[in-house]
């Protein structure tokens, strides 16, 4: 078996690994289906490359992603960091009394389960109760309606865990601690600069990379989605240089993505200097820890690598021979902006 582990880091790509999910979880149903289109049956079609088998603490087998998602804290929703399928223990206090002081507990209001989810949490119940009266179905007494379904999710997804449909393992998800969903200045290098090194973050995560690269035969690579239109950009790099030294010879396919709203035209020539000198460093960095890096939905790196090109051009190939492309097209970079910030 050749494995593959993918990582999803940022926001962003989590929302687009979410359906990624969400399409392979279809794939499994439609292959499953003794009633289905042979088209689905497809032999030469291995999900276990990117899927685990494992068990749960009550001995019920799970199939779940071999994934690491890393996203904000609170980023999850209603969904707990330990997943769906394992026991999340007891919440109660512990008995042992080591302070004699006032005790005072702050909590945040746990996020409700939208209908999507509801629907499929009593899907599930469904098919246990059918199994254990001997295929016989019993109608629910609240039943969900489809369209309210389809409102709920056009309407109402505040996290990308609102409409994924996959159950994770607890070693799949990460919140960084310090950094919430309602942050909005964490988006540039700067930011994200120490955020892996800081509280011990970057050896929890790599624990958990390590967790699932162990368990395989024969890792065949990693494929990273990594949200470079923000502070997440740094993280990445941070990570995929880790990677790098502890799995020298291991590949790695990543994926740059960004949301609309990294799009967005800025107000100021400082912000768009800012926002490019963002661009080149971001990919720059990612670049050389990757064999191949794939921009999805990015039209404004497409015109930064159009214009950076336009200048690689015309330096020497000779002179410059020694040096990696990125850097060429980091250091054009810069020298175009500082040219446009003296013109200012």
């Amino acid at each position: 078996m050749r494995e593959i582990v993918t990582v999803q880091v940022g926001s962003f790509a989590n929302f687009i690994g979410s359906h990624f999910w969400n399409f392979q979880d279809e794939m499994l149903g439609l292959a499953a289906d003794p009633y289905g289109d042979p088209v689905f049956k497809i032999q030469s079609l291995n999900m276990d490359v990117i899927y685990r088998t494992g068990e749960t603490h009550q001995g019920t087998t799970s199939y779940t992603p071999r994934l690491l998602s890393i996203d904000f804290q609170g980023s999850l929703g209603s969904v707990s960091s330990k997943g769906t399928l394992y026991s999340e223990g007891s919440n109660e206090p512990s008995e042992v009394v080591t302070w004699a002081g006032h005790v005072s507990t702050h909590a945040s209001e746990l996020q409700n389960k939208n209908l999507f989810l509801q629907s499929l949490y009593q899907e599930e119940q469904d098919v246990a109760l059918t199994n254990g009266n001997n295929g016989e179905a019993k109608d629910s007494q609240h039943e969900i309606q489809d369209t309210d379904i389809v409102r709920c999710l056009d309407e109402g997804v505040q996290f990308w865990t609102d409409f994924s449909k996959v159950h994770y393992h607890p070693q799949s998800l990460y919140e960084v601690n310090g950094l919430w969903m309602d942050v909005k200045q964490f988006d540039n290098y700067g930011i994200g600069r120490d955020v892996f090194m800081e509280n011990l973050r970057g050896e929890e995560i790599c624990d958990k990379l390590r967790f699932f690269v162990e368990e395989c035969d024969h890792i065949q690579g990693f494929q990273f989605i990594v949200d470079d239109s923000g502070g997440f950009s740094p993280l990445a790099a941070d990570f995929l240089e880790s990677v790098s030294d502890e799995y020298t010879n291991t590949p790695v396919l990543l994926y740059a993505v960004r949301g609309p709203s990294s799009h967005m035209s800025l107000s100021s020539r400082k912000q768009t200097v800012v926002r490019d000198l963002h661009d080149a460093v971001s990919f720059s960095r990612l670049s050389s820890f990757c064999k191949m890096i794939v921009p999805v939905g990015l039209p404004s790196l497409s015109r930064m690598l159009c214009m950076l090109r336009r200048y690689t051009l015309q330096v020497s190939h000779s002179a410059w021979s020694h040096l990696v492309l990125p850097q060429i097209y980091l250091m054009c970079l810069v020298l175009w902006m500082l040219m446009a910030l003296y013109k200012c």
